[in-house]
């Protein structure tokens, strides 16, 4: 059975925020890399790497929430996620995709709920649209996951080896 590519993504994304959600209960032990960081993107080093691996210029008042490694996993398969929040609206690079123009919408509630495990004890609220993007650079395909509320914008991207 052929599905859509664009389907398909949805699918993937689908389960990828529910993994991450999944997640939460369980200890981090001091082997696994995750930090939590608040820094100003023009002023900490964290942020202007993140900038520049992931190909995303953020606007000057983003914080780095969190990062992880996803904890157990092969290390070849080059997985890495970054939590980020700013009160600017952020624009990810626009998805390659057929029948999608810039972004692919998602379910608001579960995307929600998927983001807002990676970021910390940050909470959403009154959210009003969720999608998401994927893009090539350095050698990585990221995938971002954009929840925008009256705040700002909540932002969760994913590396993996290009395939």
């Amino acid at each position: 059975m052929k599905t859509k590519p664009q389907a398909t993504h949805v699918v993937l994304t689908a389960l990828s925020i529910l993994l991450t959600a999944g997640c939460d209960d369980r200890q981090v032990s001091s082997s696994q890399s995750t930090s939590t960081q608040s820094v100003n993107a023009k002023e900490g080093p964290a942020l202007k790497e993140l900038e520049a691996k992931v190909g995303i210029a953020f606007p000057t008042n983003t914080v780095l929430v969190n990062s992880t490694d996803g904890g157990g996993r092969d290390a070849s398969y080059g997985f890495y996620a970054w939590a980020v929040f700013s009160p600017s609206p952020i624009t990810m690079p626009p998805m390659k995709a057929v029948g999608v123009k810039d972004y692919l919408n998602l379910p608001l509630e579960d995307t929600v709920k998927s983001v807002q495990g990676m970021m910390g004890k940050r909470k959403i609220s009154q959210a009003q649209s969720a999608f998401t993007s994927e893009w090539e650079t350095n050698g990585y395909t990221f995938r971002g996951t954009l929840v925008r509320s009256p705040q700002g914008d909540h932002l969760l991207i994913e590396q993996f080896r290009k395939k």
